[in-house]
């Protein structure tokens, strides 16, 4: 009765684990056709060469990023935008990074814990998106431009 009772014990975790990878797997995988539809895309369009990142960029509307170096061996960003569109290449040389993007940040705001650092192309221009919990543990979202670094947009405290 004992061995009964830990086989089904045993079988009813393996199937609880095997369930929840199959539920992250699939919940990615959208993101992940997305991405690769995006990089195949902007490759095909002879804009990028070597791939870095890619990440998808929603705020009025849903694009895909890519991050990599151009046949000139210059670092570019080109924005995908979902669906039918046409692709945007710029230049990331004279543009802050992500890591400068998210020293300003740390330095105005009260970050307890940083989520992510996104480029993005808005109406304005190219802009980092930050996103981040403060010390009351409320979801915040800082945007900068990437050109030079000075505040786009703030969504606090959510």
């Amino acid at each position: 009765m004992k061995q009964w009772i830990t086989f089904i014990l045993g079988f009813l975790s393996f199937l609880a684990v095997a369930i929840i990878i199959l539920i992250l797997f699939l919940g990615n995988k959208p993101y992940s056709e997305t991405e690769e539809l995006a990089i195949d895309r902007a490759k095909s369009e002879q804009l990028i060469e070597e791939v870095e990142r890619a990440y998808v960029y929603t705020n009025t509307t849903a694009s895909v990023t890519v991050l990599g170096t151009n046949s000139k061996g210059e670092l570019v960003a080109v924005f995908v935008p979902t669906g039918e569109g046409k692709l945007q290449a710029i230049p990331l040389e004279d543009k802050i990074t992500a890591q400068q993007a998210r020293e300003i940040a740390l330095a105005e705001m009260d970050v307890k814990e940083i989520l992510h650092t996104r480029l993005g192309m808005e109406k304005d221009g190219p802009v980092w998106e930050i996103a981040f919990l403060n010390e009351k543990d409320s979801l915040n979202y800082v945007y900068l431009s990437a050109g030079d670094g000075t505040w786009w947009k703030r969504i606090l405290n959510l």
